[in-house]
């Protein structure tokens, strides 16, 4: 990892509140791998004086790309960039999901947390058996359907918890059918705590390998600051930023 100050190649509105951020890197574009975040300041003083993580949504070398919901001070002072300006990166940062070959792969995504699995997604598509489950509250929430689609996927759902526009349901909701229908072996998630208790509930006694990207609130990204901890299934604190984000679902201990 390093700190560099990036430049700004686009920062466009894809609906309503939600960003996609493309910077230019030759360094994190070419270095970063599916699971990886980075810590972008979203001003150019020390206030606000952290800076914020986001997961990599895709690389095209020299470009990363960063995709965000205006959803408070820092996000919105992000979502004021405009071409050519600059902001301070670090990355990448944290593990990585695990590379598979020739394995039946399901992919379950909450809102925001298509991110990482975008990325993963458009690199492992081409050497695995891959499905896709992904919701969001409402169509609105839902983003990257189309482009989505355009990857060899096996089979793809989407649920909105209103039913506005796809089918009305959570990600569990025909999990079990789907992991069944494909002879699913392997899943990567990426979503809120609640989406990872209900898939914990769901899923985490079929046998199959589950691997969850965590997202939290991180003040140094690194280990450092011990901001972002989660407590472990054997009764130790990990950290999201260094120990993480990606982890076996077994390894953390989840509400019930």
């Amino acid at each position: 990892m390093k700190e560099e100050e990036c430049r700004v190649a686009a920062n466009t509105i894809i609906q309503g509140r939600y960003y996609l951020m493309k910077i230019e890197s030759a360094y994190i574009s070419e270095k970063s791998k599916p699971g990886n975040f980075v810590m972008v300041a979203v001003s150019g003083s020390n206030d606000p004086l952290l800076k914020r993580p986001f997961g990599i949504f895709k690389i095209d070398p020299p470009y990363f790309y960063i995709y965000y919901e205006v959803v408070g001070r820092g996000s919105k002072l992000l979502a004021s960039k405009k071409e050519e300006d600059r902001v301070m990166v670090v990355g990448p940062l944290g593990n990585v999901f695990p590379e598979y070959e020739n394995e039946n792969i399901l992919f379950v995504g909450g809102g925001r947390g298509i991110a990482p699995l975008y990325f993963a997604i458009e690199k492992y598509s081409g050497s695995n058996n891959i499905s896709l489950i992904y919701g969001a509250r409402s169509k609105e929430d839902l983003l990257f359907t189309e482009e989505l689609k355009k990857f060899p996927l096996k089979e793809t759902a989407f649920y909105t918890d209103d039913g506005s526009g796809f089918t009305k349901g959570l990600v569990t909701t025909d999990i079990k059918e789907i992991i069944n229908r494909n002879g699913i072996n392997v899943t990567f998630s990426c979503g809120p705590d609640k989406m990872f208790e209900s898939l914990n509930e769901e899923i985490g006694s079929l046998g199959i390998r589950n691997f969850v990207s965590l997202e939290a609130f991180m003040g140094c990204g690194f280990g450092i600051c011990y901001s972002c901890v989660v407590k472990g299934s054997d009764g130790k604190y990990k950290k999201v930023c260094s120990d993480g984000p990606v982890f076996r679902m077994e390894e953390i201990k989840w509400q019930t």
